[in-house]
């Protein structure tokens, strides 16, 4: 993918490179590029909802507001943005884009913003979190399943994972099958599914999940 015809102000061209990015540096290039206009783009061009609805579905299963949370795929920070509004206060973000961790940092709500590869194992300790979320990361031209069984070791037992996934890639990447193996051990189950949308107006091709470790 070449980026030098990349323009912010054209919404449609943006969104088409977004889905097809086909390398880490690929999307690392693109994410760079476009760190400091993605919540104009997203939000207010786009009509990005999964930030704020990701939040709103995790927030009823963690009680305690002191839980510590992972931001997975942090990127500028938004849906760590609308955690806090449900009142949650500890977060923690992982994110492979420099220029994307410096606009979460300016957020001034993460303890921590860690750079790096979620397909490759993070150096966190096992069961450190009380709550991990995704929003976004796991769509077309994106991250893959590689992720989930490291990201269930950080998970505390009884723990919630909140996370979107694209419905296109859930079986053709690996997804149902890496859940459904959790499943099978006797570390994970489903407890919530809903369909819903990316963007206002794209269709419901999003998929609401609620995992909890056991």
């Amino acid at each position: 993918m070449t980026m030098k015809n990349y323009d912010p102000a054209k919404t449609e061209l943006f969104l088409d490179q977004a889905y097809s990015l086909s390398d880490l540096h690929d999307a690392m290039t693109f994410y760079d590029v476009w760190a400091d206009d993605y919540d104009e783009q997203m939000e207010k061009r786009l009509g990005y909802i999964a930030p704020r609805v990701m939040a709103e579905k995790l927030a009823p299963f963690v009680s305690n507001k002191e839980a510590e949370i992972l931001d997975v795929g942090c990127g500028t920070g938004l849906t760590s943005h609308y955690l806090k509004s449900a009142g949650f206060k500890t977060f923690d973000g992982v994110d492979i884009t420099v220029a994307m961790l410096e606009r979460a940092k300016a957020r001034g709500i993460y303890r921590n913003l860690i750079e790096g590869d979620i397909t490759k194992p993070i150096d966190l300790p096992s069961e450190s979190y009380d709550a991990l979320i995704s929003s976004g990361t796991f769509t077309l031209g994106h991250v893959g399943s590689e992720p989930i069984f490291e990201l269930a070791r950080l998970l505390k037992p009884g723990g919630y994972f909140g996370c979107s996934i694209h419905q296109d890639i859930w079986s053709r990447l690996g997804f149902e099958d890496k859940f459904a193996a959790l499943a099978d051990k006797g570390e994970m189950k489903q407890i919530d599914i809903t369909k819903g949308e990316f963007f206002v107006g794209y269709g419901d091709v999003a998929r609401y999940f609620i995992f909890q470790k056991l």
